[in-house]
């Protein structure tokens, strides 16, 4: 006999546990020996492991134990130290109160408290303690600060006092409480040194024992060995017998379909498997070619495949493929082939099929979201940017031109707040109908996020700009025509901005592309909206400025840099000024003095108008109350601010208003606020509920740049306003065009007829002037009388009219060269 056939067991161990002796076939006559021996082999097996397991745990627990409570010992006694140092220092600084003994009591708090942190990361259980400690400490610095303060004051008596009376009972209580938390633990290392000592002479006087033992067991388990081994065998070849026939049950209720076939691919065998045929023909495939039920398109990449893996031994290839299901659609299947030629109990090609068809549906909604927005269905970001790269390498060889037009809605956040957001997305699903009415089948239109499309224009020829500006035509026609929103129609404009590039340029940096569009974007927007733009080379540099003005306006707002600048409100009648109006400059670090034209519109668009105009009104209204103060009138001084529309739209205005008017300790009416016709009338009912709440409040109302906002003559009766401010494009023409005069005229009769009262602006002539005061135009302000000036520079005109300042209640004359005087030019 063989070894092979001797001993069946060791054949078939590869198997698993079916090769493992199985004590549950062996039979209940046994000798009890038998039992002794298993018995002795669990003793040898687990005694000895366990007994060395158990004295290392407890070596190694009481070791760190121990060093556990030496590092707290150690932290507790650098906490001893630490509070005698600064006790000593304390006691120093009484008789020599010098910076450096202050320094030195200092640093020692310091340690102390480092200490005490360091004994709570150690001493968990101590927390409680440890933080008592710490807070005490904290109070006791803070105490002696105070003392320190006295004994710096040459209060001895009073650091003394505040020593006897509270720092020395708390700090004593301190040392106190470390002196015995640092005794506690230099005890419990001593105990925790006595312990592992106690443990390892356990372990010295139990181990030869446990030898002695396990090596009898030993023994006596070899003299059992052969018998137990003889009924092993016995129960291997149960075992195995079971594990093939479980094998056989796995094989037959698996869901994948498992071939056998030779290198051409012939069936030679098919596994009796069940559940979903992933190839249509289970049953019947022996003799026929695993390439019969693969769609014809997958065909050679299965040969290709069947002849890579028959060629290498024992290597194995996955392949995805789209075979005829049990329906009539295509399914998709994963085919493994292995090559088991050389495996003598084989010698074939090993194929199994599984079912993807799932995962391939789940994997493609996957793709679809990662790359097409799911509200309209267009292509987004991800996918436009890899078209673009697409694009400029197949125009490459030839350096065509590429374009994008970036399509933005004009005014789409007002659609969403008035109509809500439903109508917002129907908004979005329209307008993106309309995009791809407007361009060639071979281009790409695509949905950024928000209201923002683009359009990539492919295989533009020569005259690439003339093609582009005719598709932004064509989206500007179409976006002509009104949108059909919840059962009403709207119109909704959208701005254009166009860029184009060689090939070559856009695939080194299709983003660059896409920016260039957006720059032209919001060049079309910021010049009137419903229109498009070509982008231009220094629209760039534009943008890289305005950016960088953003940057710095950010900084200038947080370090003070922006300065209020006034212009005095002349009474025409009587020929004296009470108001003054507040306007901002920015003194840039590197650019000097910038007008406001440099700044606010960058403002508005980022935000930082809201801070900015916070800023302005609140250092108006502190100026305004150092003038009052230095300068008495009645009715008192009064400044006026402007609101931009960020400003006027926040909720907290009143709030602000209130707040700045309260800090500058000066009463609502000193307060003028100015709004601009246009900002009225984006939404009249809003805008009156606003200036009402102002009104409320006490606050003057004026309107700004009154005649350039088309203002509804109704709406004017209804608004709660103080003021209007005639605008200066009006003011500059009259006496020279008979429309001005005429249209001052009557924004001068109207507002007297409403009771309100006109400012003009804008006056540098003295024609000008004459003309308003016979026109009964109450004040005005312009280069006339002075430019904007600094507070420091402005006061000198309070200077020349101080006499009147002091009993009168109407100021005295300025025309005649008040100001001229002052060096005004």
């Amino acid at each position: 006999m063989t070894k092979q056939q001797a001993n069946p067991g060791r054949r078939y161990r590869w198997r698993g546990k079916s090769g493992m002796p199985d004590f549950t076939h062996v039979s209940p006559h046994l000798h009890s020996a038998r039992r002794s021996a298993v018995f002795g082999l669990v003793l040898v097996t687990l005694s000895m492991p366990l007994l060395a397991f158990w004295g290392a745990y407890e070596s190694l627990s009481a070791g760190f134990a121990a060093h556990a409570a030496n590092d707290a010992n150690n932290a507790f006694e650098e906490a001893r130290y630490s509070v005698a140092w600064e006790e000593s220092t304390e006691r120093k600084y009484f008789q020599d109160s010098r910076l450096e003994v202050c320094h030195e009591h200092r640093e020692a708090g310091e340690s102390l408290d480092a200490a005490l942190k360091k004994a709570l990361a150690l001493e968990p259980g101590s927390a409680v303690m440890l933080h008592g400690l710490l807070e005490k400490h904290a109070k006791y610095r803070a105490m002696a600060k105070q003392m320190f303060a006295a004994v710096d004051n040459h209060n001895i008596a009073r650091a003394n006092e505040i020593d006897e009376r509270e720092a020395d009972p708390l700090f004593d209580d301190i040392e106190r409480q470390v002196l015995i938390a640092a005794a506690g633990h230099r005890q419990d290392a001593t105990r925790q040194l006595d312990r592992l000592v106690g443990v390892q002479r356990i372990v010295l006087i139990s181990t030869p024992i446990a030898l002695a033992i396990g090596v009898g067991l030993a023994l006596l388990f070899l003299s059992m060995l052969r018998r137990i081994r003889l009924e092993a065998d016995t129960a291997a070849g149960e075992a195995l017998r079971e594990s093939e026939q479980r094998l056989q049950a796995l094989v037959a209720n698996t869901s994948d379909a498992i071939l056998v076939c030779d290198v051409d691919g012939t069936v030679t065998y098919e596994a009796p498997t069940q559940g979903p045929d992933p190839l249509k023909k289970r049953g019947h495939l022996v003799g026929s070619n695993l390439a019969d039920p693969v769609h014809p398109a997958d065909r050679p990449t299965l040969q290709g495949v069947l002849q890579a893996v028959s060629s290498m031994p024992h290597s194995t290839k996955s392949i995805e493929l789209r075979t005829r299901g049990e329906g009539d659609d295509w399914r998709y299947i994963q085919l493994t082939l292995t090559n088991l030629l050389d495996e003598p109990a084989v010698s074939a090609i090993v194929a199994t099929a599984s079912d993807i068809t799932e995962r391939k549906d789940f994997e493609a909604q996957l793709s679809r979201r990662a790359f097409y927005d799911t509200l309209t269905s267009l292509p987004n970001r991800a996918l436009l940017l890899d078209r673009i790269g697409h694009a400029a390498a197949r125009g490459h060889p030839r350096n065509a031109m590429v374009g994008v037009i970036f399509v933005d809605l004009d005014n789409f956040k007002r659609v969403n707040d008035s109509l809500g957001h439903h109508a917002g997305d129907q908004l979005l699903v329209a307008a993106s109908a309309r995009l791809e009415q407007c361009v060639r089948p071979t281009d790409t239109v695509a949905r950024l996020g928000g209201d923002e499309f683009v359009v990539l224009l492919e295989h533009l020829g020569s005259d690439a700009v003339s093609e582009g500006t005719r598709v932004a035509d064509n989206i500007l026609r179409q976006f002509g025509q009104p949108f059909d929103l919840s059962g009403r129609q709207y119109f909704v404009s959208a701005s254009i901005g166009l860029a184009f590039a060689r090939s070559a340029g856009v695939r080194t940096d299709a983003e660059a592309l896409l920016r260039d569009a957006d720059v032209a974007m919001y060049r079309a927007k910021n010049g009137g909206r419903g229109r498009y733009v070509v982008f231009e080379a220094n629209m760039h540099t534009d943008a890289v400025q305005r950016l960088e003005i953003e940057t710095d306006l950010r900084h200038a707002i947080e370090h003070h840099e922006l300065r209020v600048y006034f212009q005095p409100i002349v009474q025409l009648q009587t020929e004296g000024f009470r108001e003054m109006e507040a306007l901002v400059r920015w003194q840039h670090p590197t650019r000097g003095l910038l007008p406001p034209s440099e700044f606010i519109g960058i403002a508005e668009e980022s935000g930082l108008i809201v801070p900015l105009g916070q800023y302005v009104l609140e250092q108006s209204c502190q100026q305004l109350a150092r003038w009052q103060q230095a300068f008495p009138s009645v009715p008192p001084l009064q400044v006026s601010v402007n609101l931009s529309p960020r400003q006027f739209d926040d909720p907290n205005l009143v709030d602000d208003v209130a707040a700045a008017l309260a800090n500058a300790g000066i009463s609502a009416g000193s307060l003028k606020l100015e709004v601009t016709e246009g900002l009225i009338m984006r939404d009249t009912e809003k805008s009156i509920e606003t200036l009402r709440r102002l009104k409320d409040f006490g606050v003057t109302i004026a309107v700004d740049d009154f005649g350039t906002g088309y203002s509804s003559l109704s709406y004017l009766r209804r608004l709660p306003l103080d003021v209007l401010k005639i605008d200066r494009s009006f003011v500059q023409g009259i006496g020279k065009s008979t429309e001005d005069d005429a249209i001052v005229r009557a924004i001068i009769s109207m507002a007297q007829s409403l009771g309100l009262s006109v400012t003009a602006e804008g006056i540098e002539t003295n024609e000008q002037a004459r003309l308003l005061r016979e026109w009964s135009c109450q004040t005005g302000q312009g280069y006339l009388f002075s430019r904007p000036l600094p507070a420091e520079e402005f006061s000198v005109l309070f200077d020349r009219l101080d006499p009147f300042f002091e009993h009168t209640s109407s100021l005295r004359p300025v025309f005649s060269g008040a100001f001229s005087q002052v060096g005004i030019d």
